[in-house]
Formats: C-alpha cells, sequence, structure tokens
C-alpha cells in the first residue's frame, strides 16, 4: 500500500464521517477505516491499532473479531489511560451500532 493510498484513504474517512456525507461517502469511509486499521495491526503498530479501531468503530465498520481482540491486547498492556479510554469509547460505539442495526 503506497503512501498515496493511505493519503486517500485518509481523505475519504474525513469526507464520509461528516454530518453531510452521502451514504456512498460513509461506506468508502468505513472501509477506508478498516483497511487503515488491517495496515496498523500488519505493522505491529499497537497503539495506532487501537488508534484506528476507535475510528473505524465511529466510521460505521463492521470490525473482524481477531482486530478487536488485538487492539483489546494493546489496550490492556498499555499503561497510557487515554488509549485505554478509546478502546472502551469504541467498544461503546460497536454495541450502539451493533443495537441500531
Amino acid at each position: 500500500m503506497t503512501r498515496q493510498i493511505v493519503r486517500d484513504m485518509k481523505r475519504h474517512l474525513a469526507t464520509g464521517t461528516k454530518p453531510s456525507a452521502d451514504p456512498s461517502e460513509k461506506r468508502l469511509a468505513s472501509a477506508s477505516a478498516l483497511a487503515l486499521l488491517e495496515r496498523s495491526i500488519g505493522f505491529g503498530h499497537a497503539r495506532l491499532a487501537v488508534i484506528r479501531l476507535s475510528i473505524a468503530a465511529h466510521a460505521g465498520a463492521d470490525i473482524p473479531p481477531a482486530h478487536r481482540a488485538y487492539c483489546e491486547e494493546a489496550a490492556r498492556r498499555s499503561q497510557d489511560a487515554a488509549l485505554q479510554a478509546l478502546w472502551i469509547a469504541a467498544g461503546e460505539a460497536a454495541t450502539r451500532r451493533a443495537v441500531a442495526h
């Protein structure tokens, strides 16, 4: 994945999470958030993965259980209270999304 592709995904994410985003922009944002999360996990970037999990959850992505487990472990091992709070908030966002559907 090139840097340009990563930049494009971040741009799609920014556009698709705006209140004015149309359904196709929201879908693209969700897919981009999930791809960025997968990339962070693939590189072993635990802290960044938790951050991207939070973003993906708020973007409405369907996060695979293995990705959630990786991020849960990363948050649990971390001494960073803000990172642990992101993990908790991501779980709450995913729960709200599941209840809404």
